[in-house]
């Protein structure tokens, strides 16, 4: 070993700012001590640390230091108590403010053909219960035939809320934290109010030549809407939007057109049952589609 490696293997340069700074253990302190002594690297290596340390003293010394009051704020805002963020969470303004925030962002996501089809179909029924009046001049059949159109309108417009094949934007929505229960519940909302207005409208327009009143139209159709609308959505996310339509349009067709058997024949003959229409059994029946389709929702896949 050279006198050099040795000189260098008996510095003490790496405990120096312990040293300057008062942390370094006594028994070392004491060996940097004696050291320092007969060593000029060591000595010009301290006084380097000490400049540095000045600098640095001088600087924090100018600087204003804040006020008790001032801190507190600060780590109030970085920290806030546990309490108070569960009741930011739990606050009941917070929720609706959520719920409205998904609510009007799914205007844009829902499929664009939805909106002009629902009112083109439905204007079509409006007018064929319309011709049926004047040309058979029976006010049951056109009413019948009013209360047709409008619930399969609907219950086709929720069918097609969601799914990759209509949903542009579905890995987005999955990959969100917001639950698809929620979005779903939002979608359908939507779709069933907006054909809820359509459905008045074609009721009243309906009135108006029959000279009826619209209260008893929308009691026709009102209830087997929202049904068919609930099982439109549950028939979407067991087997497919196409397969919900089919369903619903099947249903509606066979509670209106009820066979009689004569003289070994089928018979077909188009009628609305008493029971197809708003009661409490069908707004039931429609709230438990309702309950099972969103409890089913979680098992479509997600991204996140």
């Amino acid at each position: 070993m050279t006198t050099e490696e040795a000189q260098n293997r008996s510095h003490v340069l790496d405990r120096l700012p312990a040293y300057l700074n008062g942390t370094l253990e006594p028994a070392g302190a004491e060996r940097v001590k004696a050291h320092l002594v007969q060593c000029e690297v060591c000595q010009h290596e301290l006084a380097a640390w000490q400049t540095i340390k000045d600098a640095a003293s001088v600087a924090t010394a100018s600087a204003p230091l804040p006020s008790i009051s001032l801190l507190e704020q600060v780590w109030a805002k970085i920290d806030p108590p546990v309490r108070e963020v569960v009741a930011r969470r739990r606050s009941a303004w917070h929720v609706l403010l959520y719920l409205w925030r998904v609510f009007s962002r799914q205007v844009p996501l829902i499929h664009k053909s939805i909106w002009p089809a629902s009112a083109l179909v439905m204007a079509f029924g409006c007018f064929l219960s319309i011709m049926s009046l004047h040309t058979y001049g029976r006010r049951s059949h056109a009413e019948l035939i009013l209360a047709l159109f409008l619930p399969v309108v609907a219950a086709a417009g929720v069918a097609f809320i969601y799914g990759a094949e209509n949903d542009s934007a579905l890995e987005i929505t999955l990959s969100t934290p917001t639950s698809i229960r929620i979005v779903l519940l939002c979608r359908m909302f939507l779709v069933i109010a907006y054909n809820f207005m359509l459905a008045i409208l074609a009721s009243a327009v309906f009135a108006s030549f029959e000279g009826g009143g619209v209260a008893p139209l929308v009691q026709l159709w009102l209830g087997p809407m929202l049904l068919l609308s609930s099982l439109s959505l549950l028939l979407t996310l067991l087997i497919g939007s196409l397969f919900a339509v089919f369903g619903v349009v099947a249903m509606e067709l066979a509670q209106a057109l009820p066979a009689n058997a004569v003289q070994g024949m089928l018979e077909f003959h188009l009628s609305l049952s008493d029971w197809w229409q708003t009661n409490p059994l069908i707004l039931c029946l429609a709230v438990v589609l309702i309950v099972f389709a969103v409890l089913y929702a979680p098992r479509q896949p997600r991204l996140a």
